[in-house]
């Protein structure tokens, strides 16, 4: 394992255990995770200060057709994955795999209530996420998506969705339980099971917001985190096994 490679295993939502490297649980009776070597830290700057803005507006979790995603400006950064030196995690053993595969990247889980995610190791302020999915193998009890704001393993928020055609907005913050800041709502564009599915991210002052295939999904408001890495991420909840494959990951300004 080289020096960037960070494990991600699930930790059950009553128990958590603070690790360089940590992984959480997305499910209520997860088994308590088995603590990991040390391993290096995310180097992304630490949490800003004054952050502590009203919100807005409450969160909103039902689709709305007045909302249409952004065309997304300057190319801040972009990976189709054909370069495995590109810079991102890469890590398997029994329990999963955050790997380069074929001109893509990889990311599976063979426990249940185990999640992984990877990052490329940037930094970048307001931005559009925009990744190609294709979920390949497992039951669709799971979740997958774009990690937005990762300032350090403890402070990061996950846009996801399910192989069952929800999506959700969770957050992990001071090293605290991965939560729900917008919970999951069905979204008719996901495409179920075994599909492909073309995810943008945006995080934008506090405003996040996560679209399906072109469509409105689900957002939120926090302004804990403005700023921070981008990443992948994959989890199984009940189910013991899930793959997807992720390409053509772009990073915009708005």
């Amino acid at each position: 394992m080289s020096n960037k490679t960070r494990t991600f295993l699930a930790l059950t939502a009553l128990l958590l255990v603070s690790l360089a490297c940590a992984t959480l649980t997305g499910g209520a009776n997860d088994p308590t995770a088995t603590p990991l070597p040390p391993q290096p830290t995310n180097t992304t700057p630490p949490l800003p200060t004054n952050t502590s803005e009203p919100l807005p507006t409450d969160t909103v979790s039902v689709p709305s057709d007045g909302i249409t995603p952004l065309a997304g400006g300057e190319v801040l950064f972009s990976d189709d994955f054909s370069d495995p030196n590109s810079g991102w995690d890469r890590f398997s053993n029994e329990d999963g795999i955050t790997d380069y595969s074929n001109g893509a990247y990889l990311m599976g889980i063979y426990q249940d209530t185990y999640y992984f995610w990877a990052t490329p190791y940037l930094n970048f302020g307001d931005k559009i996420v925009k990744v190609e999915t294709q979920k390949i193998s497992g039951e669709n009890d799971m979740q997958y998506g774009i990690i937005c704001q990762h300032m350090n393993d403890d402070n990061w928020y996950a846009l996801v969705i399910s192989g069952d055609g929800y999506a959700a907005i969770r957050k992990r913050f001071l090293g605290g339980e991965l939560e729900f800041i917008a919970d999951w709502v069905q979204v008719p564009a996901i495409n179920t099971g075994n599909a492909a599915n073309t995810l943008q991210a945006e995080c934008i002052g506090g405003r996040l917001t996560l679209f399906v295939n072109g469509e409105f999904a689900i957002e939120a408001y926090d302004y804990d985190m403005l700023n921070g890495d981008v990443g992948l991420m994959t989890g199984t909840f009940d189910q013991s096994e899930t793959e997807v494959l992720f390409d053509n990951f772009t990073v915009q300004a708005p």
